[in-house]
């Protein structure tokens, strides 16, 4: 017979923050009407659902993916910056419902830091290009003037947001033309 014992007091090793995390993507309820409802008296006025961003803190994720799953595949970062009632509103492909872009790059960096938890990126490897995704670091990650890096300033954010974590796309299937668009696309990135 085998005899299990845990010590809580012993320490034998330390797991990654980033172990546990969470997916947030535009499907169903999980944005709009889940962690974000600027229409509800359970929501700040950012538009955070208090009663989840609560519940989130309590799991202690230590990244939150964004913007998920299937929806990166259609999904442009510029339709979701800059003032909310300017956005466009664009058919989303991967769930046949419409996007209204009012939870975007910004709302996610303000979110990520209102859980405590690093902020993950996917950018778009499907309809996206490589520069479109290199322009998106651009934004969030560079302290110059360049035209990127002073939208993110005239929408309020002086600072860069320090995105260390980005993937080139969710699900696709590495065939070659993917694995050159990929190679490209982090090329770019990079610099």
């Amino acid at each position: 017979m085998l005899n299990i014992v845990i010590d809580g007091k012993r320490q034998i090793g330390r797991t990654s923050p980033f172990l546990f995390g969470q997916n947030l993507e535009h499907f169903r309820n999980i944005i709009y009407g889940g962690i974000f409802d600027e229409n509800s008296r359970l929501s700040d006025k950012r538009g955070f659902r208090l009663d989840v961003l609560e519940a989130l803190r309590k799991i202690r994720p230590g990244i939150l993916r964004w913007p998920g799953g299937c929806f990166a595949s259609s999904y442009h970062w510029e339709n979701g910056v800059g003032p909310k009632n300017e956005r466009p509103i664009v058919y989303d492909y991967a769930w046949g419902a419409e996007e209204n872009n009012r939870f975007g790059t910004d709302e996610f960096i303000e979110y990520c830091q209102a859980v405590g938890a690093e902020p993950y990126i996917t950018v778009n490897a499907t309809s996206g290009t490589s520069e479109e995704a290199a322009r998106w670091v651009e934004y969030c990650n560079l302290k110059g003037n360049t035209y990127y890096a002073q939208s993110r300033k005239n929408n309020g954010y002086l600072k860069p947001h320090n995105v260390k974590y980005w993937s080139i796309g969710n699900e696709d299937w590495g065939d070659s033309i993917y694995a050159k668009k990929c190679r490209e696309t982090a090329r770019l990135m990079k610099r």
